[in-house]
């Protein structure tokens, strides 16, 4: 029975860690003959996936600071300017240079910084590299995208699982209402108001019951959030509300989602951390594609292809070990557009274990979450409830997304 089981284990390995080459450890319990048919396989699958990686190989380099490999980086522009992954260059020390294909080294500058996306722009002394050439059509989903080396081998690979969206919390729209959980009637009753939110500047009060939202009904808190996915803030949006024995209709005006500060979860830092190494600055980007390709950090900053070998965007952070972030070729050409921050200017202390980073954004953009005093007062205890309640909505939105890749959706 053990022995028939191994086989079906290799073949599900192959199957469900497609973001990466097969390592040593990646398929445990392997014959001899086993490991080789892996290896001869693996040999195969890159051979096949070569031209896909030709031409954007030539754009690509490897960033050294010091003696340490610290990110991919991907030649723009008129060939002199490289794209590279700030939080990962910003903490070392020592002489920052790039290798090309052919192992040549060349040094680099920081010459600016795009922080609310956490690139750099690194200047090139010397001659102009190979500049990329973007393709402009975003991806499908599900489609497969491929990360090559400088040398053209293939540093991981995977399938486009959510399209580009905005990962910013506080980009996204806010009601400002608490649910009772302990309700179990039709619609979702008002435990609690946030006195600044749009919800209450619309006179909604503690004890309404919100029963649809536009022409949506509402059965529960999950149907609430659901109803309230694709708004923005500053929309305005219709909700059927019943306050006590009276039904009417009200407008709210959406807010900004506002940053809560987060303690450190054990458990969620343990899932983030399966699978390999994560990059240090994994979220709040603005606009980013989700994949399964299994990068890791100091591989971040790279070209990303389709199987055509056309560069679709670059890789911006691997984030736990079903996820990475890519940021799509019009996002970049419109980033690049842009005047970088003075690199001076630009803060650097990438310490936190959260998806929020433990940085001051420029230009209002974000900001660094508050610390809380640890203590049992009501006050304290409330803020406590929702930094959990954030951890678990937290896992539930990866969740829906490993299952919405699942189902197709």
């Amino acid at each position: 029975m053990f022995d028939m089981m191994k086989p079906l284990c290799c073949f599900l390995s192959v199957i469900v860690l497609p973001g990466a080459l097969l390592a040593e450890d990646d398929i445990p319990l392997l014959r001899p003959d086993e490991r080789r048919a892996v290896d001869e396989q693996t040999t195969e699958f890159n051979k096949a996936l070569s031209p896909a990686l030709q031409t954007t190989a030539q754009s690509t380099v490897r960033v050294w600071v010091g003696m340490r490999r610290a990110a991919y980086g991907t030649v723009v522009g008129d060939g002199k300017k490289i794209i590279t992954k700030w939080s990962e260059i910003a903490t070392k020390r020592g002489e920052m240079r790039v290798e090309g294909a052919k192992g040549e080294l060349r040094s680099v500058t920081v010459s600016g910084v795009y922080q609310d996306e956490d690139l750099a722009v690194l200047t090139v002394d010397g001659d102009a590299l190979m500049p990329i050439q973007w393709n402009m059509q975003a991806p499908a989903l599900g489609s497969f995208i491929v990360a090559p080396m400088p040398d053209a081998r293939l540093a991981a690979f995977g399938v486009v699982s959510v399209l580009e969206r905005n990962l910013r919390e506080t980009d996204q729209s806010y009601l400002g209402v608490v649910g009772d959980i302990r309700f179990d009637g039709p619609g979702v009753r008002i435990e609690e108001l946030d006195k600044k939110s749009g919800a209450a500047a619309a006179g909604l009060k503690a004890g309404d019951i919100l029963l649809r939202v536009g022409e949506r009904t509402i059965s529960g808190l999950s149907e609430l959030k659901n109803a309230l996915n694709g708004t923005k803030p500053g929309q305005l949006v219709k909700m059927l509300v019943r306050s006590g024995s009276e039904e009417r209709m009200v407008e709210v005006t959406l807010g900004n989602r506002p940053v809560f500060g987060q303690a450190v979860n054990p458990r969620l830092q343990q899932m983030e951390h399966m699978g390999g190494e994560i990059s240090q600055v994994r979220g709040s980007f603005t606009r980013a594609i989700q994949t399964d390709m299994r990068i890791i950090p100091n591989q971040v900053g790279g070209p990303v292809a389709d199987l055509q070998g056309r560069a679709i965007g670059i890789t911006l952070a691997r984030a736990d070990r079903t996820r990475s972030f890519i940021m799509p070729a019009s996002a970049l050409v419109e980033l690049l557009a842009k005047e970088p921050e003075n690199p001076s200017l630009a803060k650097t202390d990438f310490t936190s274990e959260d998806d929020q980073p433990q940085v001051v954004m420029q230009g209002g953009s974000g900001q660094q979450p508050p610390s809380f005093p640890q203590g049992n007062s009501p006050k304290e205890m409330e803020m406590k409830m929702r930094r959990h309640l954030s951890d678990m909505q937290r896992l539930m939105d990866r969740m829906n997304d490993e299952m919405g890749a699942v189902e197709g959706r």
